[in-house]
């Protein structure tokens, strides 16, 4: 008996497709990983020259100190006394600037008149509010002649 069964070609060109991007992506990600170890080795060896030239650069500080007699450590404790009083002077002026800010602001709040109240519904039968007199205005200072 033979049996005449015809295969569908489709999904074996979908499967080979499949295989075929899979391998694309593969490819694709090892060279990802290559260019990300070159560029790592590549900032490990820049490192490690930026590290020589700064322990030239130290060595040649440490030869500049004994060449001029000079002690950095002096200089260094300058300017160490000289940030730490600048730091209390700035916190000195900040306080001041604050209290000034306040300052203006309470005499400001005082100036302005008071915010108008929110009106309240009145019951049916309110009494009137009395009216207030006005002060007298104060007359100018008189100048001397």
């Amino acid at each position: 008996m033979s049996d005449d069964t015809a295969i569908d070609p489709l999904p074996y060109e979908r499967l080979e497709q499949l295989d075929k991007t899979i391998a694309r992506l593969r490819s694709i990600l090892i060279a990802v990983l290559i260019v990300m170890i070159v560029g790592f080795v590549f900032l490990g060896v820049q490192i490690g020259h930026a590290n020589g030239r700064i322990d030239q650069l130290a060595a040649k500080v440490d030869g500049l100190d004994t060449a001029f007699g000079v002690k950095f450590e002096s200089v260094n404790a300058k300017v160490d006394s000289i940030s730490q009083r600048l730091a209390v002077e700035l916190k000195t002026m900040g306080a001041e600037i604050a209290a000034q800010t306040r300052a203006i602001a309470k005499s400001v709040a005082t100036s302005l008149p008071p915010a108008p109240a929110q009106p309240v519904p009145a019951p049916a039968q309110s009494a009137p509010a009395p009216a207030q007199a006005k002060p007298a205005p104060v007359p100018p200072p008189k100048s001397r002649p």
